[in-house]
């Protein structure tokens, strides 16, 4: 009677397994990108922060300060490749109510890119804007 009825389950553990890996791989693959997006974006912010305490209290110039988030740096160094993939088109530099008590540097990076690996949305994506502004102090 045994033997009889393990004949009709030989292939369960089979499909059993398959289908929990399937489960466990698509979380797995959604943790990743869920982080990979939240470093990505948190990486940009800091990148962001960093170049408006550059311009704030440096003399204003547009093009540094867009060059710092980029590169890390006021200037482009020799062959230089930018960072997070970004590009000068993503990232805009303004100067708001120049001359007031509210004089302010705005920076946002838009359209950066990013990899999602999950199943069913795989592909390059965009990310949501990210705007940081500061009162300029600078000469």
């Amino acid at each position: 009677m045994r033997t009889r009825f393990k004949k009709h389950e030989r292939g369960n553990v089979l499909v059993e397994s398959s289908l929990i890996l399937i489960v466990f791989m698509s979380m797995l693959i959604s943790i990743f990108d869920f982080g990979q997006v939240l470093f990505l974006h948190q990486s940009i912010t800091e990148r962001v922060r960093e170049a408006l305490r550059y311009g704030t209290v440096n003399a204003y110039d547009a093009t540094a300060i867009q060059n710092y988030v980029i590169y890390g740096q006021p200037s482009p160094p020799d062959g230089a490749v930018a960072n997070y993939s970004l590009t000068a088109a993503m990232v805009s530099v303004q100067r708001a109510d120049t001359g007031t008590p509210e004089d302010r540097i705005v920076i946002t990076v838009s359209n950066y890119p990013f990899v999602f690996l999950s199943p069913f949305i795989a592909g390059q994506q965009r990310g949501a804007p990210i705007t940081e502004t500061l009162p300029y102090e600078g000469p």
